[in-house]
């Protein structure tokens, strides 16, 4: 039996890890594909950014004083490395019938190894955008006991997700209200979820991913959300630089609007926007107002992991334009990515004495952990910009 977890073990490291950390790095997003790596060295990140412009300048005559040496203005940014976990579970029942066929074995392991990593995928591309709460909707109460579950919005939510339900005012410190249970249907339509167990009379508030409230990676809905009043250790109310430019363009999302807020990033924000990330009903409509002005953009850029993006001349700016099913389908926002940083660890099997694999204590399964700790931050979060009321008018 120990040869045979050997066995399975070297295939986890030698066939599926390399591949995994190239597609769980680049794949959940081109927005992350395009982001910096940078390996992560300490569990506080930390970043200087410069603010506006150096104030050593002046003009004069000769035999007057020259400008006083005010150095460039820098404000230090930190953020605290978050933990994130893929688990595999493989029972030992499955393990002793593979074990003297090694495509059975490859078998056996792929069909666990494939579902968490597409797993690990759409919970990184999430938490991207989030706002490091790690809530993922409300929760309307039910006033009798009940399996369906009333939810604000579904966009986050899927079958097999296995969730924690919060009252309203809890905090990070707080423990849920009702913990770990699996979605195991999800009604886009009337935005009702099904949960497993035992039928549950759930109060108002709100659900996270288990163990997760409070400690998702800082994404650029902390950044854009002007209801998050803090960031990187900074009250946004009392550093208006760090805020990013907004526009309603009340259901006009035209090339006109965009260029005005990615000029004015570039003029008063030191930023060079170059990709507009459109939630799904902002990105019908860009693509409504190109067909309607029988604009051609054949310049196509190719993600790994499968979206295209359109590189589109705004202005004096090449942006590349992708739809990203993460930012609120409504809004689009432009982001300089060159200004991200994803300090982060490599992915990587968390080991035992050299072992991946540990015996779950009285079952019959064995577990392995997939980690990373890391966080994204960004030097110059005010130069992003956000549009809003980008769908069709009703």
């Amino acid at each position: 039996m120990a040869q045979d977890i050997l066995k399975i073990e070297s295939i986890l490291k030698d066939k599926y890890l390399p591949a995994l950390k190239n597609q769980i790095g680049t794949e959940p997003s081109p927005f992350l594909e395009k982001v910096k790596k940078v390996p992560l060295t300490n569990n506080e990140i930390v970043a200087s950014a410069p603010i506006g412009l150096n104030g050593g300048f002046g003009f004069g005559y000769e035999g007057t004083n020259v400008p006083d040496p005010n150095a460039q203005q820098y404000q230090v940014f930190k953020e605290k490395a978050k933990d994130m976990y893929v688990s595999i579970k493989i029972s030992d029942k499955t393990i002793k019938l593979a074990s003297s066929d090694a495509s059975s074995m490859l078998n056996a392991l792929n069909q666990e190894v494939q579902g968490s990593y597409v797993t690990a995928k759409w919970n990184l591309a999430r938490a991207l955008f989030g706002d490091g709460t790690g809530k993922l909707a409300t929760v309307t109460a039910n006033a009798v006991a009940s399996n369906e579950v009333t939810v604000s919005d579904t966009s986050k939510l899927r079958e097999g997700l296995t969730i924690d339900f919060y009252e309203t005012t809890d905090t990070t410190s707080d423990t849920p209200d009702i913990a770990k249970r699996r979605i195991t249907a999800v009604d886009h339509v009337n935005n009702k979820i099904t949960i497993d167990g035992s039928a549950t009379a759930v109060k108002a508030g709100f659900i996270t991913v288990q163990n997760s409230h409070g400690r998702e990676i800082t994404g650029l809905g902390a950044i854009m959300d002007s209801a998050i009043t803090t960031i990187y250790g900074l009250t946004k109310a009392d550093n208006a630089w760090i805020n990013p430019l907004t526009k309603d363009v009340n259901h006009d999302f035209t090339d006109i609007a965009i260029s005005e807020l990615v000029r004015d990033s570039r003029d008063y924000k030191g930023g060079n926007i170059d990709m507009l990330l459109c939630g799904d009903k902002a990105y019908a409509q860009y693509l409504a107002y190109m067909k309607e002005n029988n604009t051609v953009n054949s310049d196509k850029l190719q993600f790994k992991g499968g979206v295209v993006g359109m590189n589109v001349l705004l202005g004096d700016h090449n942006v590349t334009v992708v739809n990203e099913r993460n930012v609120p389908t409504a809004e689009a926002w432009g982001v300089d990515t060159t200004c991200f940083e994803l300090h982060a660890t490599e992915w990587d099997w968390a080991t035992k004495d050299g072992g991946i694999f540990t015996l779950i204590s009285g079952t019959s399964y064995y577990n392995a952990l997939l980690a990373c700790y890391g966080n994204l931050i960004c030097k110059n979060p005010g130069s992003c910009i956000k549009f809003t009321n980008c769908d069709a008018a009703a």
